[in-house]
């Protein structure tokens, strides 16, 4: 059960606007009702666009309460859930590892799909991080279906709901940059009408990155690493080039 409400200058949130899991932190906060000071990163400090996405130390995001700093997302999330009144976890025992494995199926599964459809180092893995992407998918409009809720939460939105719903921003620009829908009305139609219904929270539409900026970020970020492989490529065949000619050059001398 969450403690008293309150935040103002108690709580600073330090991130990047383009990182979900900033969002998912900032999101929290606005549905619990707690107000905080937004204090943003460099994004290109040392993530790139996909790392702004992993799991673990990768994680651009620090919330700090009372002068004391709570860092990785999910542990800030359930920090959030403790301290401050109102419950983004169920009460039941069972419901709540139901969420928890819900949540880590995002985290786990749904985003590395991600990070391979959208970033994969060949076609092949871009093809496989699709198939898995979608598989992904289809199981979240399962679970969604048993809810028989408006939300993963029940009639609010919840931990789940803060997880995925953070992860609409690169969902929406990834879908733009590769001609897709992820959340398609014939294939996914409880999980498009979740979308629509979760962007139309007021805690959502007051913390949610403009669309067209997070395209534009993504490309940007997808030219350079295009770039960086691009370069990368170039050092490997000078190297074999290299490797090769020495040797030639060595023989031909010695004939010579």
């Amino acid at each position: 059960m969450g403690g008293a409400g309150g935040g103002g200058d108690d709580v600073k949130v330090l991130g990047t606007w383009a990182s979900p899991h900033t969002l998912r932190v900032r999101l929290a906060l606005r549905l619990k009702g707690v107000s905080y000071h937004y204090v943003e990163q460099d994004p290109n400090k040392e993530n790139t666009t996909g790392e702004l996405l992993l799991p673990g130390n990768k994680q651009p995001v620090m919330m700090i309460h009372g002068g004391k700093p709570v860092c990785e997302s999910s542990n800030i999330l359930q920090y959030i859930n403790d301290i401050f009144a109102g419950d983004l976890l169920p009460a039941d025992s069972y419901e709540r590892a139901a969420t928890r494995y819900w949540a880590d199926f995002i985290d786990d599964t749904l985003v590395d799909a991600m990070y391979k459809a959208a970033w994969g180092k060949t076609e092949i893995e871009k093809a496989e991080g699709k198939n898995q992407e979608a598989a992904a998918v289809r199981a979240l409009e399962g679970a969604l279906r048993e809810c028989s809720t408006p939300f993963f939460g029940g009639k609010n939105a919840g931990y789940v709901d803060i997880v995925l719903g953070s992860l609409l921003p690169w969902v929406h620009s990834t879908d733009a940059t590769r001609g897709v829908k992820t959340f398609d009305h014939a294939m996914t139609p409880l999980l498009a009408v979740w979308t629509d219904r979760f962007c139309e929270l007021k805690a959502a539409q007051s913390v949610m990155p403009d669309v067209t900026k997070e395209v534009d970020f993504a490309m940007a970020m997808s030219l350079h690493r295009s770039a960086q492989r691009e370069r990368a490529n170039y050092y490997i065949l000078w190297y074999i080039s290299i490797f090769c000619t020495v040797p030639i050059l060595f023989m031909i001398s010695m004939l010579l």
